[in-house]
């Protein structure tokens, strides 16, 4: 499976209201799982990333969208 960082970004986006922070800059650990991958595709310039280069945190925290595959996200 590929994913776009679009999906990443939604991923992100998901997680971040399913599992807010009470701290200023902490986010959770699907949140934080995300951001690194994020960083990563940017860095390297990629448009996404296959199944096959996620970590299993990352992969564990894509699900969001096979789980809510209409971006609704509720809480």
């Amino acid at each position: 499976m590929n994913f776009a960082i679009s999906d990443i970004e939604a991923a992100i986006e998901g997680w971040r209201v399913r599992s807010p922070s009470d701290e200023a800059f902490a986010a959770s650990t699907e949140v934080r799982a995300l951001a690194r991958l994020y960083g990563a595709v940017i860095v390297h310039g990629c448009k996404g990333i296959t199944d096959a280069g996620l970590d299993d945190a990352q992969r564990d925290a894509l699900r969001i969208l096979s789980a809510d595959p209409l971006g609704e996200f509720p809480q």
